[in-house]
Parts: structure tokens; sequence; C-alpha cells
């Protein structure tokens, strides 16, 4: 039979369109080598931002380091963010985990290095095995800032939690607490005065159901047996229900308050001259922060945390019955009620 030119031309097309091939849709263009590529044009292809090297790591604006599976570095000038993550689910916006380095470095010279918010779970949650689940620097501003704005008894803006012996916490310089500090015990650890180079030195705290502040001097009585003790201008101003005590050195003699404190000031008379009285006042504090926040001697647990124990170990008590687990048992229940509430009930 003879084929026409027709007939072949129709027989070439359809063979093309079987095989999905277009002359229009012929790709071209240029690239790097281990560079992704990205399309620069509808039929062109060329370079992204994305390298891979042979053994697989792989970088976004670097090159591939041996150092590291995944590298980004990205600059930007201005307000907004380098990377975000978001998760509308019940996932993790991000995950870092590492059994002998740092499972989330973040570092900064000016601005926030590391900032994370959930609406019910975790801001941040880190965990390495055997170094830092966590470590931040800033320049100028906050290494961590953690903030809740949570009414639960279980949340708190940074949580620290020490197992087997280690530390929730350690602090290497100046500490400020605004509110209330709570603790299970207390005290001052120095270098030994007389083996510092050897030896700790610790001292307890004074604990006080009252929050009371102490003042504390020596005097000696005058010819007539008087002395008047002056007090800071604002001691009155701070402090309430003063309590006395005076201690007679060097002599046997008899020491009493003559006059209570008034304008700041009180009067120690001794039946003899010339007597050396060691005095000591305590005061209850009255300022305005004091007033708004008592300090409360006895309360109640609440009823989630009954049955545990702050310390479940002095009580032989296993370690879930401690007021940590109980909170951790309220949180996820908080979570898992949020998570219902959000749910739209299936018809």
């Amino acid at each position: 039979m003879k084929v026409t030119p027709a007939f072949s031309f129709l027989a070439l097309f359809l063979l093309a369109v079987m095989l999905g091939i277009s002359a229009q849709a012929q790709v071209s263009g240029s690239g790097t080598t281990n560079k992704i590529p990205k399309w620069t044009g509808t039929t062109t292809l060329g370079d992204s931002s994305i390298t891979e090297d042979a053994s697989g790591n792989m970088a976004v604006g670097a090159t591939p380091n041996v150092n590291y599976k995944l590298l980004m570095q990205a600059t930007l000038n201005g307000s907004g963010t380098v990377f975000r993550a978001h998760n509308i689910g019940n996932g993790r916006g991000i995950e870092g985990s590492s059994n002998n380095g740092i499972g989330v470095n973040a570092f900064s010279t000016g601005g926030n290095a590391l900032t994370a918010n959930s609406t019910n779970g975790f801001g941040i949650f880190a965990s390495s095995q055997n170094n830092i689940g966590i470590s931040a620097s800033s320049a100028s501003n906050d290494g961590v800032r953690g903030v809740t704005t949570s009414t639960a008894p279980s949340s708190a803006g940074v949580k620290g939690l020490g197992a087997n012996g280690a530390f929730a916490g350690i602090f290497s310089g100046n500490v400020s607490v605004s509110g209330t500090l709570s603790k299970g015990g207390g005290s001052f650890k120095i270098d030994h005065p007389l083996d510092p180079e050897n030896k700790y030195l610790y001292h307890s705290f004074v604990e006080s159901p009252e929050m009371m502040n102490i003042y504390n001097g020596n005097v000696t009585t005058d010819l007539e047996g008087v002395a008047e003790v002056t007090l800071p201008d604002w001691f009155e101003t701070l402090n309430r229900d003063f309590r006395y005590q005076l201690t007679v050195m060097g002599k046997f003699a008899q020491a009493i308050v003559a006059q209570k404190i008034h304008d700041n000031r009180f009067v120690i008379r001794t039946n003899a001259p010339f007597v050396e009285v060691s005095w000591q006042v305590t005061g209850v504090r009255q300022d305005a922060w004091a007033n708004q926040n008592r300090i409360p001697v006895e309360e109640e647990k609440a009823e989630f945390e009954k049955g545990h124990y702050l310390h479940p170990a002095v009580f032989g008590k296993a370690a879930d019955k401690s007021i940590e687990w109980a909170h951790e048992i309220e949180a996820k229940r908080r979570l898992r009620k949020a998570k219902e509430e959000l749910t739209p009930e299936r018809p």
C-alpha cells in the first residue's frame, strides 16, 4: 500500500500524542551541579537556592556542610520572620532532639533568638539525653523568655524539672524575682572561709510564718543609763507589730525598752551607766505589695493534687505520687478538654 504524506503526518502526530510528547512542551535551561532546579519560566529550568551534595547533605542559601544534615542560611533586614513553622493540629511546630549534642540552638545579636507560641500545648519542648536541650543567647536582650497567660495552676512561663539528683535550674549570676518565691528549703553556699580551695560552707535561710524583717545592733548607755536607737526614716512605713530583744554584755545589769518605737526611734534604759546592750527588733512588712500578697501559712491542696506530695521520696512514696506528676496529668486533661471543645460534633 502506498502511504501518502498526509497519512504519514497523521500517524506521527498520533504517535506523539500517545507518547505524551509535544513540540511545544520542550524544556530547556541551564544549571549548576548539585543544585536543586526550579522553574524559571513555563518551560525553562534554572538553579534554586537549595543544594544537595553527593552525601545527601542539603543546604538552603548556603553550601552543604558535613556538620549539618540540613543547613538553612537566610538574612532578613526588617521586622518579619526568617523561619516560621505553624501547626494547626495537635502536632509540633518545630521539633529538635539530640542524643549527644544540642537539640535547639538559637542565637541573636539584637532581637528574639527564638520565639515559640502554643495555644494549648508547650511553647517549646526540647529534650537531650546527654547534653543541652535548648541553648539560647542574646547580645542585647533576653536569652530565654517564657510567658504564659494560663490560669491553670500547673502552668508556668518557664518550667525546669530535675531528675536523678540533677538541678531543675542553674543560674550563674544575679536572679531577680518580682513575685513570691516558694521553696522547700534554702541556704547560701560559699567557698569555705578557712579552706576555700577544698570546701564549701552552707547556712540555712531563716524561716518565719510571717513576712518578717530583722534589725539589730549594739549600743552603750550613757551616765544616766540611757541610750537612744535611731532607725531608718522608712522603718515605721515599712513595718508594724514590733518585737524587741535586749542582751546585756560585759557586766551584770538589767536592761529594758524604756520607750517603744516612735518616730523611727526607741529608747533603752539600764540600771547602771555605760552598759553595752545588744538589741534586736523585728517587724512585719506592711508595704503595698506585702499587704496584697500575704503568704498563706496553711493551704488546702487542689483536688487534683490531693494524694500527691512535693517530695514523695521522703514519705516513702513512688515518683508518680509527686505534685509535678499530678500537674502533668492535669495539663494533659485540660489539653484534651480544649481539643474536644475545638472539634465540631459529628451529626
